[in-house]
């Protein structure tokens, strides 16, 4: 059990702190609305990777080998998607007139079900649960691993990205740069699609 601890906390924080859709989002969504506002996201991606690796367990990475055609559905439609979202963080509306059309961050719910969307959701979770997990009767022990560091490494990780975009709504607030940071963070949002496409 020892052998997995150090390779499995790397691959988690690699995985978790690097640039991708979850994260570009996150800096849009602290730099829109603040990192408060941005904490039920946070939250919902926790939950929907976590219950992405209880899946993978349980064997939807055998799934998607059998049937690769499934997971390039899920590849090809997220990838839209999150092209839609990044098109949204370029060009917010700017239309105060009615509060109930402003635009909102991400609730818990919708941060769970966008990881469904996530290409990169689906890479790190399958990789997670094929690779790492010993065999045979250390199985479930050493996949109860895998979850408690994604429970404990993915929020912190994901929660700077948040607080980033935190700090860049100072300078949104202030007017000079916001056209320019939105469109900013928009192409990187579109940007990290290449990181899951290839």
């Amino acid at each position: 059990m020892e052998k997995i601890i150090l390779p499995v906390i790397l691959f988690v924080l690699t995985m978790t702190i690097t640039p991708g859709p979850n994260n570009m989002l996150l800096t849009a969504s602290g730099a829109q609305f603040g990192f408060k506002r941005s904490l039920p996201f946070i939250i919902g991606i926790v939950l929907g990777i976590l219950s992405q690796l209880l899946l993978s367990a349980l064997g939807l990475g055998i799934l998607f080998n059998r049937f690769p055609i499934i997971q390039n559905i899920l590849k090809i439609s997220g990838s839209l998607y999150i092209l839609f979202l990044a098109i949204k963080i370029a060009f917010p509306r700017s239309d105060k007139s009615d509060e109930t059309q402003k635009n909102r961050p991400m609730s818990l719910l919708q941060g769970a079900a966008f990881q469904y969307l996530n290409p990169k959701a689906y890479i790190m979770t399958i990789t997670a649960m094929s690779v790492y997990p010993l065999e045979g009767e250390l199985f479930f022990r050493s996949a109860g691993f895998i979850l408690l560091s994604f429970l404990i490494i993915c929020p912190l990780s994901i929660s700077l990205w948040a607080g980033f975009g935190s700090i860049l709504k100072k300078w949104i607030k202030e007017g000079k740069y916001k056209r320019f940071i939105n469109y900013f963070l928009g192409v990187l949002t579109a940007v990290s699609v290449v990181f899951i496409i290839h």
